[in-house]
């Protein structure tokens, strides 16, 4: 905080005679406002904005929004139901009142008491369905026109929705490669998953699916649906790494075979992976995404989607992206021809991405 808005924040010291308790002590009224105090003992009456990366961000009547450093603030008072995150724990909804070594959630009747150095947001409760959802898209192109006409689309998407006791996250891959106005790549990816959240770090997984499409990897159509359990290794402000299991179904249609084989295999499935994501720097974040699904002989044996990328921050929500992807079959079968797929799938990846 600079020197003018340490002196603006020095005239606000909002202390009422009749808030005063017996030894001068100052204690927030419950008129509906935030309260926050400072190290310095001014305190400060508003609405918080929110709470992130160390930073609170609060409403003002006198000095408007105001950007603070976390540990400039000695405690806060919210008779609102914020959203609250805590380390190692899922998402709350409650009234808060946070000390200088406590961080106190109520909820009705309900009170429960955490170490302060264990907070890592706060957010205002969502009040609209669109409030509940995030996302980022990150698109690149290379087009290319002369001796050679090459031309190169790529998107990666990512929309998620979260309450206190659920999340949901739908993934988007997509790449379209043609030159000399003949199509080499044209593959598609959706994933989408369902948790549910307990009091600890398991969470339950209903729904794990997967579609993929990518006829030159002889995949007409691709379809992967489980359930499973999932479990959070790590959960604070800057790293975020759990895994799961989870046992389904698996059906491919192949875009051709050899002619004493079915286009279509169906088998049981199991899936193991991860997603870590760490905050390296205040402007670059790491990202690595992998799952490996096993299946029967015909379905290819094993197979595995690896996704890492580096983001960069640019301007406001616009960041840099390079990802690398992975996709690998063990045992691909043969088209009409003979001819056998690769077995490992490379793309790297560079666009824009831009964050909502």
């Amino acid at each position: 905080m600079n020197r003018f808005a340490r002196f603006a924040l020095s005239l606000l010291l909002v202390v009422s005679t009749h808030s005063l308790g017996e030894e001068g002590t100052f204690s927030p009224p419950e008129d509906g406002f935030d309260w926050i105090r400072l190290t310095s003992g001014e305190w400060l009456r508003g609405e918080i904005i929110g709470l992130f990366n160390d930073e609170l961000e609060f409403d003002s009547d006198v000095l408007d929004d105001l950007v603070i450093d976390w540990e400039d603030v000695s405690e806060l008072h919210s008779p609102r139901t914020l959203g609250i995150r805590v380390q190692g724990l899922q998402p709350y909804d409650g009234r808060v009142r946070i000390t200088d070594s406590d961080v106190v959630i109520i909820y009705g009747e309900d009170e429960w008491v955490y170490p302060r150095e264990h907070l890592i947001s706060l957010t205002i409760s969502a009040e609209r369905e669109w409030d509940r959802w995030s996302g980022e898209i990150s698109l690149g192109t290379n087009v290319r026109r002369g001796n050679t006409d090459f031309v190169e689309y790529n998107a990666i998407a990512h929309l998620e929705r979260r309450t206190p006791l659920s999340r949901i996250f739908i993934d988007y891959i997509g790449n379209f490669n043609e030159t000399e106005g003949i199509k080499v790549t044209n593959n598609h990816r959706v994933s989408g998953v369902f948790d549910r959240f307990s009091d600890s770090r398991f969470f339950w997984r209903p729904l794990n699916s997967q579609y993929f499409r990518d006829p030159f990897q002889n995949i007409a159509h691709q379809i992967t649906v489980e359930t499973g359990v999932g479990y959070e290794l790590i959960n604070n402000k800057r790293t975020e790494w759990e895994i799961y299991a989870s046992v389904g179904a698996n059906s491919v249609e192949r875009v051709s075979v050899e002619s004493d084989q079915e286009k279509t295999s169906r088998s049981p499935s199991m899936s193991l992976g991860t997603d870590y994501e760490i905050e390296l720097t205040d402007w670059i974040d790491y990202l690595l995404s992998f799952q490996m699904t096993f299946v029967d002989e015909a379905s290819g044996d094993y197979q595995h989607h690896l996704l890492t990328t580096i983001s960069t921050d640019l301007w406001r929500d616009l960041d840099f992206d390079v990802s690398l992807v992975w996709d690998r079959t063990q045992n691909p079968p043969p088209n009409a021809v003979g001819e056998t797929p690769e077995q490992d799938d490379f793309r790297l990846m560079i666009g824009i991405s831009f964050e909502f």
